[in-house]
């Protein structure tokens, strides 16, 4: 809930100098409460009409000089203005009301703002409360299941990624689709999510059409925090706790269960002398061995208030999250300063300055990972002393010879190296701090008219490191490897808006005009060596291998404008327009309009429905808008040379790639309707349909070898995408001492390709083709097991297009199996709350998606690969294993180097992705404020929460929650489950 400030308020607030003293003076005390429960209010500013003016103290008391007819003004913010005429009085007790249209919900949209019930677009907005309960550096994370038609996805739980965030849909094929953030009225930003106050979605194009550039794939507006009293209020909030990692339905086979296996898969002859029966005493876990225990820590401590004029939020915060995975981290260090005071009568500036230092620690290598799966358990990763008793040391792999004192000499495992012996040395590391600063400018010109103008200056830098050690072994990096990379780059941005607000009558205007301006500049260098002495970890001492780098610099600007007109709050309708112009796109392609329009009829206010008690809001409205896409790389429309080739001893300049001369804008033209309603004053239902046609998309259309090129970036193509979307929020119980909420959203999707160029394109797995879905699994269609043989099948398409059985790969059909799209996502959450305990749960689920499980395909291979782990059968999915003639199983016979095939791609490995979270529950309990009192304190808070706790799924694999655009699971970073507890105080 926000409160709009006048400036009336504002300014009695800044009003703290003591008047001059007049004739016929004296002292005005008095107690200030609130009217509906008598509570006293803190930092009520009283002014003095004479001049001079003081605060209301802790108990609601202030005291006074003022004459006899002078008049005493009570202001606070949310309350209704107290006007007292002193008449020689010495004590004025007040009692101050809530200004109860001041505490209308209002939603910040970025440039405006608009009370919640008169929106005309699809917008959610989540408080920062509701997004708090996940423990997580990135918002994507903290804002997955809580908004209808809004997909995240977290990809890895390497600690510090973000998650992929999809509002409505992937509309684009190359570009990317994600959306735009605006942090404080500005596109782009940094900010720590711990400041932040609140978070609106813009879903719809009438609502991101305002925002032109980027607003395809939907906008997010952040607001940070800033002084709500007057009063100084100070926060310290800890919270830490451990994490593991999912392993869900997967595990690697033990030693016996793979030696068992593999006997079957040998001949008796070979098996003796290739896996002796003293492999049944080694039994390694290598999954134990890279994933451990992580630790999370958060810490935080604010500042609020009001010192002299300025208002002030000051943020300090310090994450550091250790991996599930070994020798993976992430910390991040953010301070922000919030301030506003007012310049003139009617004239405020405001100052944001936000800073970010990050460091994050990877994986050496992509084999970490790889073998942490693949590893066979007989190997052991320790050195064994010359009487064959196991050290603490990690031994050094090289080939299949061990060369220590363990009986057995020989490396099973199909990669001859130890990872974790690669872990003590090698690593990479990143490092990365930016810094943006706001200011702005508002003037009250007069009191229906506003200009306004935001300058943003931003300043970023970052570094990497890979290092590789002579001491370690990996395929490519026989003697030791360096890699830096360096980077860094600033930008200016500015927008000037001059804002109207006229009320007459039962007519209301309000409207904005405005224009933006940005550029900024970006330079990288890397440099690499190789052949280093050991631990050498610097450039200079090894042997130069490659350099390379960039800068250029970009430049964008837009005007933009919007109307909207409301009849009695009944009849609304809005319109707008934008032009945008980026150094992104050919010169005579550079500019683009985007416009949009919405209207919304708030039917409970017609007289035929003042009868309807139980409908406290219905609301219809409708939508159209067109928005941009410009998320490709820069100078893309121009030729692009390589100058690493020589003609007669002198560089020599390749064309790599032609130009395109018509480059410009991908658009997004976006249809919706939706309906709100409250009803009993305690349930709340909004219901969305949209439909989205992606036109002139930015496509790296493939092209023929022949041409000498292997693609062209164009605008061709077109991507359709429609949903609906539900969301229910019920308040079920809310009493005294008892509350209970429950909310739900879910969103179905159905993406399409409408055109191609060529008609179709393959990418990696999946087909592009028109009138399919952008991510459509094509493979061929596993057909099982022949019970008789055990053989493995498949189906084959015949010239007629009817189907039989076959058990030759080579014939069998390639043909569509599913997407990775999945066909809705949704969330729930509920929390009840008696006498200061609240119990919370938040959960997310996806429905409908294939996930191409790539582990298998070395893992669950039928012998193919024998130097490899196997997948447990022991998974809850009904597994089984072909044995003799009749049996229905799941699984081929095993043989050496495979059955026929039946491991290569099929829709064997292809699994259902749908699942169901439970994301996060929170217990915790805030001290009566009686209490509270007595230890001068505002406010304590103690938790225990919990992330991740439980996934229903039929996946194999470690983890459901993939990117569901590309689809793939293989050896990947499974997100971890956690449990912090935390305490929160407040003075």
């Amino acid at each position: 809930m926000k409160a709009n400030i006048n400036l009336k308020g504002l300014l009695a607030s800044f009003f703290m100098m003591l008047s001059v003293s007049l004739f016929a003076q004296h002292n005005v005390t008095g107690v200030v409460v609130d009217a509906d429960n008598g509570q006293p209010l803190v930092g009520v500013a009283v002014m003095v009409s004479t001049g001079g003016g003081v605060m209301t103290d802790a108990n609601g008391s202030y005291a006074v000089s003022a004459s006899d007819n002078a008049t005493l003004t009570f202001n606070t913010l949310g309350y209704l203005d107290v006007v007292e005429t002193v008449n020689g009085r010495s004590v004025i007790n007040v009692k101050m009301t809530v200004d109860t249209e001041q505490l209308e919900e209002v939603v910040v949209l970025g440039y405006t703002s608009q009370k919640k019930n008169e929106l005309s677009s699809s917008v959610v907005s989540i408080s920062a409360e509701k997004l708090k309960d996940v423990t997580s550096p990135d918002l994507g994370n903290m804002l997955q299941g809580k908004a209808a038609g809004v997909l995240v996805t977290n990809a890895s739980g390497q600690p510090g990624d973000g998650a992929k965030i999809r509002i409505r849909g992937t509309g684009s094929i190359t570009a990317n689709s994600g959306p735009l953030y605006v942090v404080d009225g500005v596109a782009g930003g940094s900010f720590n999510p711990n400041d932040v106050e609140t978070l609106t979605v813009l879903k719809d194009a009438s609502a991101t059409a305002l925002y032109g550039a980027a607003a395809s794939g939907g906008v997010i507006v952040v607001t940070t925090k800033s002084a709500k009293t007057d009063e100084a209020t100070v926060t310290l909030k800890a919270t830490a706790g451990i994490k593991k990692a999912l392993t869900g339905r997967f595990s690697p086979m033990g030693s016996e269960e793979l030696y068992n296996l593999q006997k079957q898969i040998y001949s008796k002859s070979l098996f003796k002398i290739q896996r002796p029966a003293t492999l049944l005493e080694q039994d390694f876990n290598w999954m134990d061995a890279a994933f451990n225990l992580g630790v999370v820590q958060d810490y935080y401590a604010s500042a609020a208030g009001k010192a002299g004029r300025v208002n002030y939020f000051a943020s300090l915060s310090h994450y550091d999250e250790d991996g599930t995975l070994i020798n993976t981290n992430h910390k991040r260090s953010s301070a922000r300063v919030n301030l506003s005071a007012p310049l003139a009568k009617n004239v405020n500036m405001a100052l944001r300055v936000n800073y970010d230092r990050a460091k994050s620690q990877y994986t050496s290598s992509y084999v970490t990972l790889e073998c942490a799966y693949r590893a066979l358990p007989w190997d052991d990763p320790y050195v064994y002393d010359a009487e064959g008793n196991r050290t603490n040391e990690i031994i050094h792999i090289g080939s299949a010879d061990r060369g220590d004192g363990r009986k057995d000499q020989t490396w099973y495992s199909h990669d001859k190296y130890n990872f974790l012996h690669n872990e003590v040395y090698n690593y990479y590391k990143s490092e990365s701090e930016d810094i943006m600063a706001d200011l702005s400018i508002n003037w009250n010109i007069t009191d229906w008219l506003m200009f306004s103008t935001v300058n943003r200056f931003n300043s970023s830098n970052w570094f990497t490191e890979a290092y590789y050690d002579p001491r370690t072994t990996l395929p490519s990096i026989p003697n030791g490897q360096i890699e830096n990379s360096y980077g860094g780059g600033w930008g200016f941005g500015t927008t000037n808006l001059l804002k109207a607000n006229k009320e007459f009558g039962d007519h209301s205007i309000n409207g904005v005009v405005g224009i933006e301006y940005g550029e900024g500049f970006s330079r990288s260098f890397n440099a690499s060596a190789t052949d280093m002495p050991n631990g050498q970890a610097s450039l200079s001492n090894g042997i130069a291998q490659a350099v390379g780098g960039y800068n250029y610099g970009s430049r964008s600007w837009a005007w933009l404008a919007q109307a909207q007109y409301s009849y009695k709050g009944r009849y609304i309708a809005s319109a707008s327009v934008r032009y945008d112009e980026t150094s992104r796109f050919a010169p005579k392609a550079r500019g683009g309009y985007f416009p949009g329009a919405s209207a919304a009829w708030i039917v409970n206010k017609e007289e035929w429905m003042k009868n309807a008690t139980a409908v406290d809001l219905l609301k219809v409205r409708a939508g159209y808008g067109k928005t941009g896409n410009d998320a490709i790389e820069n100078f893309l429309w121009q030729d692009i040379y390589s100058l690493t080739s020589q003609y007669q001893n002198v560089t020599a300049a390749i064309l790599m790639r032609q130009q395109n001369p018509n480059l410009g804008w991908e658009e997004a033209y976006m249809t919706s309707f939706g309906i709100d309603a409250e009803l009993f004053g305690r349930l709340n239902v909004t219901l969305d349909l949209y439909n989205i046609d992606n036109k002139n998309l930015l496509l790296a259309v493939p092209l023929a070898p022949s041409t000498g090129f292997f693609e062209f970036m164009d605008n061709v193509g077109t991507v359709n995408n429609k949903g609906i979307e539900l969301a229910v929020d019920a308040d079920i119980i809310d009493t005294k001492d008892w509350y209970w909420n429950f909310g739900f959203n879910i969103g179905f999707n159905k993406n399409k390709v409408v055109y191609l160029p060529n008609g179709e394109f393959r990418q990696g797995n999946q087909i592009v083709r028109e009138g399919q879905d952008i991510f459509t699994w094509n493979m061929p269609i596993w057909a099982g097991v022949d019970p008789e043989t055990g053989s493995p099948t498949w189906e084959k398409v015949l010239e007629d297009g009817t189907k039989e059985i076959t058990t030759t790969y080579s014939e069998a059909t390639f043909q569509n199996a599913g997407t990775s799209s999945p066909k809705f996502q949704g969330g729930l959450n509920t929390m009840v709350s008696w006498k200061g305990i609240t119990l919370s749960a938040t959960g997310n689920f996806i429905y409908g998606n294939m996930i191409y499980n790539s582990a298998r395909v070395s893992m669950d291979s039928d012998g193919a690969y024998t130097d490899y782990n196997m997948m447990s059968h022991n998974n809850g999915l009904g597994w089984t294993r072909w044995q003799q003639p009749g049996d229905i199983a799941t699984h081929p016979k095993p043989k050496m180097n495979g059955n026929n095939d039946a491991h290569m791609l099929s829709t064997r490995y292809l699994e259902n992705g749908s699942y169901f979270r439970l994301k996060n529950v929170t217990l915790s309990y805030e001290f009566p404020q009686a209490w509270m009192k007595k230890a001068h304190m505002k406010g304590l808070k103690v938790y225990v929460s919990g992330d991740n706790l439980l996934t229903v799924s039929k996946f194999s694999g470690m983890d459901p929650e993939i990117d569901t655009e590309d689809g793939t699971y293989d050896t990947n970073y499974p997100v971890p489950m956690s449990v912090v507890g935390g305490i929160q105080i407040t003075f």
